[in-house]
């Protein structure tokens, strides 16, 4: 393997907060090293555990004299990390050494927006909930790679909500609808997938689930507690995976339909 080392950094500051002349000590302890074992101390310097392998196919390029363009998370000593387009051109001089001149770009800012992005079509922008498409997503997924896990999913829905709305009006109706999402993230657990699905419709997705009494207990405790100031209650339909489904169309298809059931009552559960 081809040896490294670095020998110069300009205008890192802009970037790091740190000057080239620290970059390049903090990295000359490793200089005594083996090849692989100083491009392997350097990476864990600069890049991100999970974009190793990014740098290590870029080096691969580089060491066949190509040039070549990557994106990484970067760091330098403890500074935190900053997203940054790599630009490295190799030189092959005639003793075989090659000279490597890069540029590092600080592109945190688009990678901020497009999280920003992702975040506003993953989630419900009034309650911070997921949305349907994103739950839909993720349910499919997760009953796809983990067939082993126990599910269950429940469907709920606002009784006589309409009447709200027209009787006290949107913004009254609104404050119940915040109310109840900030209900259900206290009575669920971070590893559950909440959504608001629609109008004054939620789904949770509750996983790792070991007996469908721990299931009814949440839900009847979602019931009893008066979580909005109007006193709007719910109706809650609940399905299992896999007893009521295998699959996730199934599965909210038989959660519907209980919580069609419940409705006929209000402010009760039904099961698939």
């Amino acid at each position: 393997m081809n040896r490294q080392l670095y020998t110069f950094f300009e205008n890192s500051e802009a970037i790091f907060g740190v000057s080239g002349e620290q970059i390049l000590q903090d990295v000359q302890r490793y200089s005594s090293l083996s090849a692989d074992a100083y491009q392997k101390r350097v990476t864990e310097y600069f890049v991100h555990p999970q974009d190793t392998q990014v740098v290590a196919h870029a080096f691969e390029s580089i060491f066949n004299g190509e040039p070549t363009s990557y994106e990484v998370r970067m760091k330098t000593g403890q500074t935190g990390y900053v997203w940054c387009k790599v630009n490295v051109t190799p030189i092959i001089k005639d003793d075989g050494s090659i000279i490597m001149i890069g540029i590092i770009a600080d592109i945190q800012d688009m990678y901020d927006r497009i999280d920003s992005l992702t975040r506003e079509t993953q989630t419900d922008t009034f309650t911070g909930l997921y949305t349907k498409r994103r739950f839909e997503e993720l349910s499919g997924e997760i009953l796809r790679k983990c067939p082993g896990e126990k599910a269950a999913l429940i469907f709920l829905d606002l009784d006589d909500f309409k009447l709200i709305n027209d009787t006290y009006g949107h913004q009254a109706g609104d404050e119940v609808i915040l109310s109840v999402a900030k209900h259900l993230e206290t009575v669920f657990r971070r590893q559950d997938i909440l959504a608001r699905f629609g109008g004054d419709e939620f789904v949770v997705l509750m996983r790792d689930v070991r007996d469908k009494v721990t299931v009814v207990e949440k839900v009847q405790r979602l019931l009893q507690q008066n979580d909005n100031a109007l006193g709007v209650t719910k109706s809650v339909g609940i399905s299992f995976y896999p007893d009521s489904a295998k699959e996730y169309e199934m599965l909210l298809s038989k959660a519907d339909a209980a919580l069609y059931r419940a409705k006929k009552t209000k402010n009760t559960f039904e099961l698939a």
